[in-house]
């Protein structure tokens, strides 16, 4: 992939089947873009916007960034934006040229930071599911930092393990995404924003009893 965008390797009929498969391309669509060489061009723009969308989705900096527009003391500054994230310099500048590719950040003349992102669950397919895996794995890296370097006071982490019924757990999986949902409104609404934190809440299986047949 990154040999194909990077124009080391052309797309050929084959490759834009392959590929467009795997983007989960409709076979009419797939048709069309192996037609002429403008349309593989068009594909090749397209696969480079899908790449940078899978690393906005798996890398946790960009959400942050993101957010970080709309704190009360938000400097426009890649500097800052870098120390305050604990970021190196390269990776900020990447980030930030990262989100205004695909215009979910936009800097106004004025020097106006906008946060144009919306619901990133709209950019879901198939393809992604690795980005969102990779995503979590990353928060729970920073939660185990947190759990190191952040006083108690700024932060909950909390466990409980209990025995359930399984045919309950669609139902409380349910529950917890509503209450991230409420949660997120509440700490939205109202006072101004001075910081930039993560919700994250896990619910999973400790035993494999169901998978038994001994």
């Amino acid at each position: 992939m990154a040999q194909l965008l990077s124009g080391k390797r052309k797309f050929t009929d084959k490759m834009c089947v392959r590929l467009g498969t795997k983007l989960g391309f409709n076979p009419a669509k797939i048709k069309s873009l192996t037609k002429t060489k403008v349309m593989k061009e068009n594909f090749k723009s397209f696969g480079r916007m899908e790449a940078d969308a899978f690393k906005v989705i798996s890398d946790w900096h960009y959400y942050a960034i993101l957010e970080l527009t709309q704190c009360d003391d938000f400097k426009g500054s890649p500097l800052w934006i870098s120390r305050v994230l604990g970021l190196s310099f390269a990776e900020t500048l990447d980030a930030i040229e990262r989100l205004k590719r695909l215009n979910y950040l936009e800097i106004t003349p004025e020097g106006k930071w906008i946060d144009r992102l919306g619901d990133f669950n709209n950019l879901g397919n198939e393809f992604m599911a690795p980005a969102f895996t990779e995503h979590q794995r990353q928060v729970v890296k920073k939660a185990l930092e947190a759990l190191d370097k952040t006083s108690y006071e700024k932060r909950v982490q909390s466990s409980m393990t209990v025995a359930v019924s399984k045919k309950r757990v669609a139902e409380a999986k349910s529950m917890i995404l509503n209450f991230i949902e409420e949660l997120n409104d509440h700490l939205r609404t109202g006072d101004s924003k001075d910081e930039v934190y993560n919700i994250s809440v896990s619910l999973y299986p400790l035993t494999t009893i169901g998978d038994s047949h001994e």
